[in-house]
Order: C-alpha cells, then structure tokens, then sequence
C-alpha cells in the first residue's frame, strides 16, 4: 500500500500517518509505502488530509508495481512487501 500526496506533508501530518499507519518502509514527505494493507476510516483519512492541507491518496499497489521516490530511489512490490531496487 502507498500514501501519496501532491506536495510535502509537514510533522503534523507525517506525525498523524505514523500513528495510523505506523512506520513506512520508506518515504519521501509526498509518498509513503506500507508493506501491510491497513484498514481505513473515512474519519481519519479526512484528518489526515486536513491536516497535510491537501488530498491524500491511497494505492492498494500489485505484485511488480514501481514506485519512485523523489530522490529517485525505486522500491517494487513482492509477495512480501517493498523491495528497494538497485540504481541503474
């Protein structure tokens, strides 16, 4: 599963997405991926996003799906979980 967001989120909200979610396997401030798939309250998720200040949304990622980190680090879903990619 990933978080994703436009923009960098600030503390507070990195803070609100490590106490719902817990901690990342890796993240970047606009994009955070989780090896588990969580469960989601509407409630929460509008906190979430009032406090970011902008949209926040959820990919229920594949096995083989690439994300890209904006340091350009890329991380690949596998049956168990995010695998960190070596550079090219």
């Amino acid at each position: 599963m990933s978080l994703n967001f436009n923009n960098p989120v600030g503390p507070e909200a990195e803070s609100l997405i490590k106490e719902l979610f817990g901690k990342p396997i890796a993240e970047d401030g606009k994009t955070f991926l989780f090896d588990q798939q969580l469960e989601l309250h509407q409630k929460k998720m509008t906190e979430l996003a009032n406090k970011a200040g902008q949209p926040a949304t959820v990919e229920l990622n594949s096995d083989g799906e690439i994300k890209t980190l904006r340091d350009g680090t890329r991380y690949q879903v596998t049956p168990k979980g995010w695998r960190k990619l070596q550079a090219e």
